[in-house]
């Protein structure tokens, strides 16, 4: 009796750890899948490069976006000119829009922003946090 005991026992737990393990490998694969985003939960708008390039101020921040995807930006509150502005990298693919500022050790820290309006004088974009910076051409 004893005996039965144990192996209806030593069954019950094999088959739980068993279900545990199954359990563990399903949902383990199902928590890094990546999540699919509809295309019509974003508008993706192509902008045209050319507006880009020039330089454009909001107050005392200036950027300046070269022919070559290079530019530089500074600024004039921190008392930097555009002779000592900081190098940076940019890329826009359709609304996307990418800055790399390159930092003094050479690594460069990319910051993305959606392009909300770019046209002739006005340049709008913002970050993945809702924040909206607006710019004014001015060259």
């Amino acid at each position: 009796m004893k005996r039965r005991g144990l192996l209806i026992l030593v069954v019950v737990f094999v088959v739980a750890l068993v279900c545990a393990g199954a359990y563990y490998i399903y949902y383990r694969s199902h928590i890094y899948e990546l999540e699919y985003i509809e295309p019509e939960v974003y508008d993706d708008v192509e902008y045209d490069v050319d507006l880009l390039i020039g330089k454009w101020q909001s107050e005392t921040l200036f950027y300046r976006f070269d022919i070559d995807g290079v530019g530089v930006t500074w600024d004039e509150s921190d008392d930097i000119t555009e002779e000592e502005a900081s190098p940076m990298k940019w890329e826009l693919n359709r609304s996307k829009f990418i800055h790399y500022h390159e930092m003094q050790n050479g690594v460069l820290v990319p910051k993305a922003y959606k392009i909300k309006c770019l046209d002739l004088n006005r340049l709008v974009f913002q970050d993945d946090y809702g924040k909206e910076f607006s710019f004014e051409k001015v060259l």
